[in-house]
């Protein structure tokens, strides 16, 4: 099951540990985008990108380009996805396919 994640889990090395064996998904939204959300950004440098979501989390957490906006909206992950590839110091396109093979495994979808 996907969840959300707000918490440093590099700072829990024993939980990081557990949740990867458990096969949890970690899951995140607009909000990793803030360049306060450093928890979040520890959090990504140190799970594997095959175990990482991105979601909308709707109406809150709006990408940092997007404050002005009430709510988030589908349309507005793809700047979630840029700043989680900056991040990562992967490709977009790239990062984008293990994303949505990610989803497909999480939700026991097709691939295709």
């Amino acid at each position: 099951m996907p969840v959300l994640f707000s918490t440093a889990i590099r700072k829990m090395p024993l939980m990081q540990k557990k949740c990867l064996d458990m096969n949890v998904w970690f899951s995140f939204a607009g909000n990793l985008t803030y360049r306060n959300a450093r928890n979040l950004h520890e959090t990504v440098l140190n799970i594997p990108v095959d175990r990482i979501l991105i979601e909308t989390e709707s109406p809150f957490m709006i990408p940092a380009e997007f404050r002005e906006k009430k709510r988030t909206k589908p349309n507005m992950l793809p700047s979630t996805a840029r700043f989680l590839a900056e991040m990562l110091d992967m490709d977009l396109e790239e990062l984008s396919v293990q994303l949505w093979k990610n989803s497909c495994k999480a939700f026991n979808l097709p691939t295709e």
